[in-house]
C-alpha cells in the first residue's frame, strides 16, 4: 500500500504540533503526539506503508507492537484519504488518478468556506483558526507572509488605503531579493505567501516568482485587479496550482466601476480576465468593497459571482489611508446606506446568511469562557503573519504601513520577526484590552481591527471610532429582524423535521425528546422577538418578558441535555449529524446542546 500528500495539501509543524491543510477543500487539521509523528513521515513522494511503519517502530521502540502500530497508521491515513488530505492506493498511477484538481465543475467548488465541520472519527479541532492563533500567540511563528512586490499601480481607486504619492513614485523588488526572502521564510517554517502590489502583474518577474514559490512548496494567493494579466500567463498560473486569485469588481455597470478605479475601460478588462481564469479552472474570489458610488449594485456583483460558481464578498466599513489621512472616507457609506446594503446581503448572500444564523452567538462563547477569550489576540498580525513592501519595509499587516517594524535590506526577516519592538507591542494586545467590547450587546456582529483604529485616529490603535460600533448594532438589528420575520416559516420546517418519525428513528432521537427540542426552538424565536421589542421600545415590560423567556429556555435546555446525556459521545455525534439538516435559526438550539455536551465530554477527559 502506498501513500503520499495530495497536490493541494500542505504539512507544517509548530513545535510538537502537526498541521495539515488542503487549499482546495479549505479543510485543515492539527495533531499532537502520535498524529504529529505520523504526519512527519508523509511527504509528496509515494511511500510504502510498511516502510513508514518500520521507521515509526524506531520512534516507539517496544511501547507498541508492529501490528498495532500498522493498524493505527492505516486507520489514520485512510481517514485523511477520505477527506482529500492524502491519497492511498496500490500503485503510483492509482494515486495520481485519485488526486483531484480544482474545477468549477465540482459539486461544491470552494473558493471561500466558513464552515469547517468534518465528519470523522478522529479527534479534530472544529475551529483550527482559534487553535493556531493561541498556539502562535504563545510562541509567535511566521506562517503567512504578504509580499507587496511592487508599489506601482495602474489604477487610482478613490477608497484605497495606500496613498497615491507612493504609487506615483513606485518601484519593484528585484527577483533575487524576493527569492532570498522566500528562502528565509521557508527556513522559518512559513506556509502561505500572498503576492500583491500595487498591481502585482506590473512586476516583470511575477510568473517566475510564482513558480519559485511553488518550487518551495508554498501555498500561494495573488491579489490583483487583473487588467495587466496576459493570456499566456494564465496557463502558467494554472500549472503553479495557486490557491486563490482575489480581484476587485466594484460594479456590473462599467461606468460605476471605472468611476471608482478612475481608469476608463478597467471594468471590461477585469471582468474579461475573471472569466478567462474561471474557464481555466483557477480559483477566483471577487472582492467588492462597497462605498457610496456602488452600494446599490452589490447584489448584482454577487449574482454574477454565483453565476460563475465562485464567491464574492464585501467590505462596507472602509479603512483610512496608511499615512493617517482620512480624506478617502468621504466615500464611506452612511449608516442608512449601510443598513440598506446589509438587507441586500441577507437576501442574496446565502453563505453570509447561513453562517450568521447557523453559528451560536459569539457572546455565548465569551460568557462560556470569558477568561480565555479575554487573553486571545484580536488577529494574527504580528503573531503569525506580516507584510513586506517593495522597499523592504516590514509591517504587521498590509494596511498598517504607518508602523514600520524593520527593513529587510538592513536586517534579516528573522531578526525583525523575533526582535522588533513594534511587533512585541502588538503581540501584547488582547481582547481584554477592550473591556467594554467584551460585554457589548453587538459583540457578535463586530470585528475589532487594530489597524482600522490606528489609521483613523491619528495612530492610536486603542481608540475605536464610533462608526464601527454603530455599524455593528445595525448589523445586529438587520440579522435579528430577518430571523424574527422568518421565524414562523423556519419553525414549521423545524417541527416537521424533528417530529417526523422517520427522522427521529434515523437519528435515534426519542419522540419525548423531540417535544423538548421543539419547545426550545419556540423559546428562541420568542426571545428574538422580545429582543427586537426591547431594541425598538426600550420598555420595562419587554425586558421582563425577555428575562422570563430566557429562564424558560434555560429550563428546556437543561431538560434536553438530561434526555440525551446518557449517550454522551454517541449523542454528541448524532447531534452534529442532525445539525447539517437544519435551516438557519433552528441550528442555534442544536448548537446549545452540542456545546454543552462538548464541555461535559471535555470535563470527563480531564
Amino acid at each position: 500500500m502506498l501513500v503520499r500528500q495530495c497536490k493541494n495539501t500542505f504539512i507544517r509543524f509548530i513545535g510538537e504540533m502537526g498541521y495539515i491543510t488542503n487549499q482546495m477543500t479549505r479543510h485543515d487539521r492539527t495533531y499532537n503526539e502520535t498524529g504529529a509523528d505520523f504526519l512527519k513521515e508523509i511527504n509528496r513522494q509515494p511511500q510504502e506503508v510498511d516502510d513508514i511503519v518500520a521507521r515509526l517502530r524506531k520512534v516507539y521502540n517496544d511501547s507498541v507492537s508492529t501490528e498495532e502500530l500498522r493498524a493505527d497508521f492505516i486507520e489514520f491515513i485512510k481517514d485523511l484519504d477520505k477527506h482529500l488530505f492524502l491519497v492511498v492506493g496500490e500503485t503510483p498511477e492509482e494515486l495520481d488518478e485519485k488526486d483531484l484538481d480544482f474545477s468549477y465543475s465540482m459539486e461544491n467548488p470552494k473558493t471561500l468556506v466558513d464552515d469547517f465541520t468534518q465528519e470523522t472519527k478522529q479527534k479534530v479541532d472544529e475551529c483550527t483558526q482559534d487553535f493556531m492563533l493561541e498556539a502562535t500567540q504563545r510562541e509567535p511563528r511566521l506562517v503567512g507572509l504578504q509580499f507587496e512586490l511592487t508599489s506601482r499601480c495602474n489604477e487610482r481607486c478613490i477608497h484605497c488605503y495606500i496613498p497615491n504619492p507612493k504609487k506615483n513614485a513606485g518601484g519593484d523588488m528585484p527577483i533575487e531579493k524576493v527569492k532570498s526572502l522566500i528562502d528565509e521564510f521557508v527556513d522559518m517554517g512559513g506556509l502561505h505567501v500572498t503576492l500583491s502590489g500595487g498591481e502585482v502583474f506590473l512586476h516583470k518577474d511575477i510568473i517566475p516568482i510564482i513558480q519559485y514559490c511553488r518550487e518551495k512548496d508554498m501555498q500561494i494567493s495573488v491579489l490583483s485587479n487583473l487588467i495587466a494579466l496576459k493570456d499566456e500567463q494564465i496557463t502558467l498560473i494554472k500549472e503553479a496550482n495557486v490557491s486563490l486569485i482575489q480581484t476587485s469588481l466594484y460594479s456590473m455597470n462599467p461606468e460605476i466601476h471605472d468611476l471608482i478605479t478612475t481608469v476608463k475601460g478597467s471594468q471590461v478588462k477585469t471582468k474579461a480576465a475573471i472569466e478567462k481564469l474561471v474557464a481555466a479552472d483557477i480559483p477566483v474570489q471577487i472582492s467588492c468593497p462597497v462605498m457610496k458610488a456602488n452600494y446599490q449594485g452589490y447584489a448584482d456583483v454577487l449574482k454574477y459571482a454565483q453565476s460563475l460558481r465562485c464567491k464574492a464578498q464585501t467590505d462596507y466599513i472602509m479603512m483610512a489611508q496608511s499615512d493617517l489621512d482620512t480624506s478617502n472616507l468621504a466615500n464611506r457609506l452612511s449608516l442608512a446606506e449601510t443598513e440598506a446594503l446589509l438587507k441586500d446581503i441577507m437576501q442574496w448572500d446565502k453563505d453570509y446568511k447561513e453562517d450568521t444564523l447557523r453559528h451560536p452567538p459569539l457572546s455565548e462563547e465569551i460568557s462560556f469562557d470569558l477568561e480565555r477569550f479575554a487573553k486571545q489576540p484580536l488577529c494574527g498580525a504580528g503573531i503569525n503573519d506580516c507584510c513586506i513592501t517593495e522597499n523592504g519595509d516590514v509591517y504587521p499587516c498590509a494596511g498598517w504601513q504607518g508602523m514600520v517594524c524593520g527593513n529587510v535590506y538592513k536586517q534579516s526577516l528573522k531578526d525583525i520577526w523575533e526582535n522588533s519592538p513594534q511587533m512585541k507591542q502588538i503581540r501584547a494586545v488582547t481582547q481584554g484590552d477592550f473591556p467594554k467590547c467584551l460585554k457589548c450587546n453587538a459583540r457578535d456582529y463586530c470585528a475589532m481591527c487594530l489597524v482600522r483604529n490606528y489609521n483613523e485616529s491619528g495612530g492610536d490603535m486603542f481608540k475605536i471610532n464610533k462608526h464601527f460600533c454603530d455599524v455593528a448594532f445595525i448589523n445586529k438589528k438587520v440579522v435579528e429582524e430577518y430571523a424574527a420575520s422568518n421565524a414562523e416559516k423556519y419553525a414549521m420546517h423545524y417541527e416537521w423535521l424533528i417530529c417526523d418519525i422517520y427522522h427521529c428513528k434515523r437519528y435515534g432521537v426519542a419522540a419525548a425528546d423531540a417535544d423538548i427540542y421543539r419547545r426550545l426552538v419556540s423559546c428562541y424565536f420568542r426571545l428574538v422577538q422580545a429582543q427586537n421589542d426591547i431594541h425598538r421600545n426600550r420598555e420595562h415590560e419587554c425586558q421582563k418578558e425577555y428575562n422570563e423567556i430566557l429562564e424558560e429556555m434555560n429550563l428546556h435546555l437543561k431538560c434536553s441535555i438530561d434526555c440525551i446525556i446518557c449517550g454522551k459521545q454517541e449523542n454528541y455525534d448524532k447531534l452534529k449529524t442532525l445539525k447539517q439538516d437544519f435551516p438557519l435559526p433552528n441550528i442555534i438550539a442544536i448548537n446549545y446542546m452540542i456545546d454543552s455536551l462538548r464541555q461535559i465530554l471535555k470535563d470527563e477527559k480531564q
